[in-house]
């Protein structure tokens, strides 16, 4: 019993160490970008067996080579070291893939790793003991009972096979010799008896091909058919464009387009809140070669909706179709139509960028001759020649966005989707993607919708864009477009010549003409005014009256801008919340301290929404100025900050 006890608990490691790198690979959606890739299920996880087995031999192989040199006649013996071959093979065979469904449970690789080490342990000490214990009380019928029965049921775990099988390898041995002295040979026992090994060998063979099946179905259940749920979603649309977009899509007009979004819909259900409705029925339609832009604060929806579209998270309601093939019931064939560029990097920690792009490449199916050549240009064009050789651990934040955004564009797929790809890349890297990406659309038969927190990426690139707020379209349309529409008139500035000038009789003259002007800046030269286009104000009235008045004020130079893309973002940033209850009422039988929380909570997010604004403009600004490093303020803080600054307090405790 004790080498059979030492065996389990050395063999309760190893198994339990597969499942380390296969939650690793789930949470960091290293995982999610390979089956979008063009990985089968099936495939990814035959690979990790035939893998995981190789690495079980080595400590498989090396405890049968210690129990055959020790020569101990149990397990060492020419009739019973086949059988101990046996058990050490097929104990592997089972409890490698009765490990791999715990890699859907856990969150953090470590905690999953001394879990199922404690549980390996548990369940092969304590079923191995309590079975032999049992044993001994042949003559107490209830007992006796609850032997059959456990010995029998914990056959279920390979544990109990493995370290029972070497019991009884070593009980034959000894009454073997014990009939061999006494000359009753005909009551030797060959271990591979019913009775003995063979019931436990056939177990555990029969356990490897269920538990991998099980393993199999579990992730084309989360893969493949994700179920949708019919509810019914009130949506009342504020803009005309995002209505008649609405109409197109849901008519059938638009039904020819690449991507085509049909209510799609997204709630997340939390004990916490409730439920939280986080995309609201969008309908879209993209035809091939159109660069679409997604704009809007954190917590929008953005990611929301590229996560539905990739297949990371189920889709509550509605659906969307890739050239007519619907992402709920055609998953594999959507994901291999499309590259994927996520918003955190999914990359593998050990992986160097070459092995990343050969990898994807080949999950690609781009021919293996292709393959060199196709890694190469990867490299060369987004400037990762220094790091190409190098584990992605090692690469600062923009270097992984490069090589994140490299993997997307591999293949050719007709349908890419960008998740903030240039944050962190170097102004060469990122000027690299945006021509790589319009040489893409100007093709015309594939199409790019990203997201970003840079205007000028946006202006740049993008045929269309929409702005998101509390998970729906608040305007849809091209960047000149949303300008005309939205902006807020033209801003004027005006420099003035002279060491120290004047500014009084300019800004007397400039008010007079534009009563409704608005001054916005004044520095030692500079007049800056804000036309609303509320005033009616027409273009060419603005320049006739500036150059009728430029020499006789001593007006240096004058420009006239139109209001940017910018400034429309952040008006409809501001009626962004952090969270959108479905239900989220205050009972009247709620007691105070409920209410309290409640409340609490409503407060919390009306304070994150407006740092997220800010965050905004602080991303804008930073962007355009091409600064690189990102910076973060603690959440905490920031609460901190707010709730001084407000009467939050004061509010909540006069509703309660």
């Amino acid at each position: 019993m004790v080498i059979a006890i030492f065996v389990i608990i050395a063999m309760s490691f190893v198994p339990a160490s597969f499942v380390v790198f296969l939650v690793t690979e789930r949470v960091t959606k290293a995982k999610h970008l390979q089956f979008v890739s063009g990985a089968e299920p099936l495939i990814y996880w035959l690979v990790n067996f035939l893998w995981d087995m190789c690495n079980y031999l080595v400590p498989a192989i090396a405890c049968m080579l210690i129990l055959y040199l020790f020569q101990l006649p149990a397990y060492s013996s020419s009739t019973n070291f086949p059988a101990v071959c046996c058990l050490f093979l097929l104990y592997g065979w089972s409890i490698t893939p009765l490990m791999y469904p715990a890699a859907f449970m856990f969150k953090e690789a470590s905690t999953a790793y001394v879990v199922l080490i404690v549980v390996n342990l548990f369940l092969g000490i304590t079923c191995t003991v309590t079975v032999s214990i049992l044993e001994l009380f042949p003559y107490d019928p209830e007992l006796s009972w609850a032997y059959h029965i456990l010995r029998l049921s914990a056959l279920v775990f390979p544990n109990y096979c493995l370290g029972r099988g070497l019991m009884d390898l070593a009980f034959t041995e000894y009454s073997n010799s014990y009939y061999r002295l006494i000359g009753e040979f005909d009551k030797l026992r060959s271990p591979f008896e019913w009775d003995l090994i063979s019931r436990s060998l056939v177990i555990m063979g029969m356990e490897g091909f269920i538990f991998f099946s099980f393993t199999v179905i579990i992730e084309y259940l989360r893969t493949c058919k994700r179920r949708k749920t019919c509810i019914e979603t009130k949506s009342t649309f504020d803009d005309v464009d995002v209505t008649a977009e609405h109409e197109r899509v849901l008519s059938g007009d638009a039904d020819d387009d690449l991507l085509r979004l049909e209510n799609l819909t997204k709630i997340y259900r939390s004990r916490k809140t409730g439920k939280h409705l986080a995309v609201n029925s969008l309908c879209l339609g993209i035809s091939r070669g159109e660069c679409f832009g997604l704009l809007g604060v954190n917590g929008a929806g953005k990611t929301s909706t590229f996560k539905m579209l990739t297949g990371d998270t189920p889709v509550t309601a509605g659906d969307a179709f890739v050239l007519n093939k619907s992402i709920i019931s055609d998953a594999l064939k959507v994901h291999k139509m499309i590259g994927y560029c996520p918003q955190f990097d999914a990359l593998i920690d050990e992986l160097t960028a070459e092995e990343h792009l050969a990898m994807y490449s080949r999950l690609r199916g781009i021919p293996e001759p292709s393959v060199k050549k196709v890694v190469n240009w990867a490299i060369d064009k987004l400037a990762l020649g220094r790091h190409a050789y190098k584990p992605s651990k090692t690469y600062s934040g923009g270097n992984k966005r490069k090589l994140s955004a490299a993997i997307s564009l591999i293949g050719n797929p007709p349908l890419i989707y960008m998740d903030e790809p240039t944050t962190g890349m170097d102004p060469g890297a990122r000027r690299f993607l945006w021509n790589l990406i319009l040489s893409i659309i100007q093709r015309g038969t594939r199409s790019v919708i990203l997201t970003s927190h840079s205007m000028e990426e946006c202006e740049a690139l993008c045929t269309r864009l929409a702005i998101m707020v509390n998970g729906k379209f608040k305007c849809l349309g091209s960047t000149q477009h949303l300008k005309n529409k939205f902006g807020e008139g033209y801003m004027v500035a005006l420099r003035v010549k002279g060491s120290f000038p004047d500014l009084e009789p300019v800004k007397r003259y400039f008010e007079e003409n534009f009563p409704d002007a608005v001054l916005k800046e004044r520095h030692h030269n500079l007049l800056q005014y804000q036309i609303h286009s509320s005033s009616r104000v027409v273009l060419s009235d603005i320049f006739a009256c500036l150059e009728n008045c430029e020499e006789g004020m001593n007006i240096e130079d004058f420009s006239v801008s139109q209001t940017t893309l910018e400034n429309v973002f952040i008006n409809f940033a501001r009626e962004q919340m952090d969270k959108q209850e479905v239900d989220y009422p205050l009972s009247d039988t709620m007691s105070p301290i409920e209410k309290i929380r409640q409340l609490g909570s409503a407060v919390r997010r009306t304070v994150r929404s407006k740092n997220s604004v800010q965050f905004s403009r602080l991303s804008i600004s930073r962007q355009n100025e091409s600064i690189n490093d990102d910076s973060y303020l603690d959440e905490d803080d920031l609460l901190s900050v707010d709730f001084r600054n407000s009467n939050a307090q004061l509010q909540l405790l006069e509703t309660v």
